[in-house]
């Protein structure tokens, strides 16, 4: 699984892995990209994330080691999830063999995070990264 956030005039392009507990944690691939990246480029940015996804890695212990997320917010100069969230528009991306789904949410702050559509707004079959940079650009719009 994959996620696109727009935060401000950067994408932030990520993947999250799911432990064998059945949690989906981000897994540390990420990469940013200025706002008005082509769809080209923002696509093959999802693709590239999309590929590290795994299923069955260890659930960490969060207690004692820091958030995987924290070298995306170091990367942005930002000390908390909190700072992060604010403002984001979010997308859920997720690939089943050839299809690629890419689900709107709403940020829900602190309290709720980001809160997915219970259907997806686009679904692309065999996309190239120009028609899936398109259908993410797209759904980010619906985003709230």
């Amino acid at each position: 699984m994959a996620a696109v956030d727009l935060r401000g005039d950067r994408l932030v392009v990520y993947a999250s892995s799911q432990t064998k507990d059945g949690f989906w944690i981000t897994n540390g691939t990420f990469e940013l990209l200025d706002h008005d990246a082509g769809d080209e480029e923002l696509g093959a940015a999802v693709l590239r994330v999309l590929a590290t996804s795994r299923s069955g890695v260890r659930t960490p212990n969060l207690r004692r080691a820091p958030s995987p997320f924290t070298p995306v917010l170091d990367a942005l100069g930002l000390g908390s999830w909190n700072a992060y969230a604010r403002g984001v528009r979010h997308v859920h991306v997720e690939r089943t063999g050839s299809t690629v789904q890419v689900s709107p949410s709403r940020n829900g702050g602190a309290k709720e995070g980001f809160v997915g559509a219970a259907e997806p707004a686009a679904v692309v079959t065999d996309p190239t990264a120009e028609a899936l940079g398109a259908a993410v650009r797209a759904v980010l719009l619906r985003s709230t």
